[in-house]
């Protein structure tokens, strides 16, 4: 019998705890139960501070090395969504766990050529195709240029998921420069048409003239320069990243890691999560080929089986039409600490580990729900599970001048005059040239007596 047939066994012995069963809300995340323990491998953004909080796991990092873009540092080093490594030990039931070491690397410090977030909510930065979505965390400490307003040739720092093909998706974008005037930029990807002296990350041209040798096609790299010729991107250093393949462990070990679908289930049960092969057969999710596609992010937990990952457990985090955004002033009471929730616009929301925590006073700034106070304003990025909200990230922020709350997300019609999302109740007599669509629009307004009365209402791309 094959080692990778026995471990399927092996799995299905275990009950439900490793096969199990899944749970599926309009919009909330499919999760093949199970979950693993002790030590091993967990890769994700981070969603807050204190420790620091991984995959919904409070890892304390008091003994913990950082690695930080390859040099020593230190969790200071570190912001709210940025994608690390993490190898130690962690308690899934008490969701605990403690740090032997954090690693960090950027996927791109580079110049944007595009911005087309207004239109697809994407960039084009070192001919890189970076996505945002609801939970990408933007940083721009040098003014207010929003993300949709950036310049062609801003520098930024990327972190995110990808292959390596040249999409990614960006879970943190921080502005570096509004205008480049030289200095070492970086991109980290597959190498691919490989022509001489030349090949490709992504759609990026880079002219390795100035690098020894040039690894085969395939390889995932990184690579460092600080000039162009025409369209080229001129290489002073190639390091190959880990193995140069994008396996996030050795075989054995226990691995948990958030990232998203780049290839979709196959008719053997197997799909690509950032590149790295997974075998879905000892989930619930097995066969569910319309769910395990392309795009859709997710979190497995399982072992490694030579260059397989056997996952125990998949959650599917919500598609970007069952996702909206709830924003609002706290008021007394709204903030349950003991129960994990609060109230906007009269809408319970469950907070958990694995919301992200973002402040509004620097890098590595995050909150809990026992730091809040009435008055704060709060961005909510919610879906729906299993009927009840949930907040996959929580944002303080600046209350808007003209106007107290928005919401954004897929209408349902009550009468005329009145439409509801998320349960809000949203009175729409004040806004001309409105009618009702059931496509994802955004309102501004004002709540009062448990009513939104809109101001504005704009359809969202």
């Amino acid at each position: 019998m094959n080692r990778l047939l026995l471990k399927i066994l092996v799995s299905l012995t275990m009950g439900a705890s490793v096969v199990g069963l899944y749970s599926c809300g309009p919009g909330g995340g499919q999760v093949a139960d199970g979950g693993i323990g002790g030590t091993g491998i967990t890769q994700g953004r981070v969603t807050s501070f204190g420790s620091i909080f991984v995959n919904g796991i409070e890892f304390n990092t008091d003994t913990a090395s950082f690695t930080v873009n390859s040099l020593d540092g230190t969790q200071n080093d570190l912001a709210i969504g940025m994608v690390v490594r993490i190898s130690g030990s962690s308690d899934a039931t008490n969701a605990t766990g403690s740090a032997e070491s954090v690693t960090y690397d950027s996927l791109i410090e580079g110049l944007v050529y595009s911005n087309d977030i207004a239109t697809d909510h994407s960039l084009r930065v070192m001919d890189q195709t970076v996505s945002v979505d609801g939970d990408t965390v933007f940083e721009n400490s040098i003014d207010d240029t929003s993300l949709e307003n950036l310049p062609v040739n801003s520098e930024l720092e990327v972190s995110g998921f990808t292959d390596g093909s040249g999409s990614i998706l960006a879970t943190r974008i921080e502005v570096i420069s509004l205008a480049w005037s030289g200095g070492e930029l970086e991109v980290s990807g597959v190498i691919s048409s490989i022509s001489g002296n030349q090949f490709q990350i992504g759609g990026l041209t880079v002219d390795a003239s100035n690098i020894q040798s040039i690894p085969a096609a395939g390889t995932f790299v990184e690579v460092e320069g600080n000039s162009f010729s025409g369209n080229l991107f001129i290489a002073d250093s190639l390091e190959i990243e880990g193995d140069g393949d994008r396996v996030v462990a050795e075989d054995g070990d226990e691995v948990k890691i958030e990232g998203q679908i780049t290839q979709s289930l196959d008719a053997n049960d197997l799909f690509s999560l950032n590149g790295q092969v997974v075998d879905a057969s000892a989930t619930s999710l097995s066969g569910a080929s319309g769910q395990l596609t392309t795009g859709r992010v997710a979190e497995v937990e399982g072992v490694m089986d030579g260059e397989i990952l056997l996952a125990e457990r998949i959650k599917l985090k919500a598609v970007a039409s069952e996702r909206g955004e709830i924003s609002g002033v706290l008021g007394v009471g709204d903030v349950d600490v003991d129960g994990g929730t609060l109230t906007l616009l009269g809408q319970t929301i469950k907070v958990d580990n694995s919301t992200i925590m973002e402040g509004d006073e620097g890098d590595n700034n995050s909150f809990t729900l026992n730091q809040l106070s009435p008055g704060d304003y709060l961005e909510a990025s919610v879906f729906i599970d299993n009927g009840m909200l949930v907040a996959s990230k929580l944002e303080l922020d600046q209350a808007p001048s003209n106007h107290d709350a928005e919401v954004e997300g897929i209408p349902t019609l009550v009468n005329a005059s009145t439409i509801e999302i998320f349960g809000i109740t949203i009175d729409t007599s004040g806004v001309s040239g409105y009618s009702f669509s059931e496509q994802l629009i955004e309102v501004r307004g004002n709540f009062g007596n448990g009513v939104l009365v809109a101001t504005r209402i704009e359809e969202d791309d």
